[in-house]
């Protein structure tokens, strides 16, 4: 019959930490507490504001051609204007200098063209 060695605690805890490092960052580990709170009518106006954002982007995408003039930046449509710089701190600072009670909607748009499939287990 094999025998067993009793490791400790903490050497125990030095493997696993070691297995693990390899696959998780630490932060994925950490605890995350979501709470269900009840819309504020100022939160309500933020969502408001975003979702006009959204639409409008998806509404004139195609007329200002963004996905083929504007590979590899990153655009922000805010207060139905379009904003385009290289970072997305820049694109915020950009929307917000010119509409700052607004929410801007901010996107990167990719260098290459690539196909992209969506899919959802079910």
């Amino acid at each position: 019959m094999p025998k067993h060695r009793k490791l400790s605690v903490s050497v125990v805890e030095k493997k696993l930490t070691r297995l693990h490092a390899t696959k998780y960052h630490p932060r994925m580990s950490d605890s995350v507490i979501i709470e269900d709170l009840p819309m504020t009518p100022e939160m309500a106006l933020l969502f408001e504001k975003a979702k006009r954002n959204v639409k409008w982007f998806n509404d004139h995408a195609m007329e200002l051609e963004v996905f083929k003039r504007y590979r590899g930046q990153y655009v922000a449509s805010s207060g139905g204007e379009l904003f385009v710089a290289d970072t997305a701190e820049e694109v915020e600072r950009l929307a917000k200098e010119k509409h700052p009670d607004d929410l801007p909607h901010i996107r990167y748009i990719p260098k290459e063209k690539l196909s992209r499939i969506y899919a959802c287990k079910r």
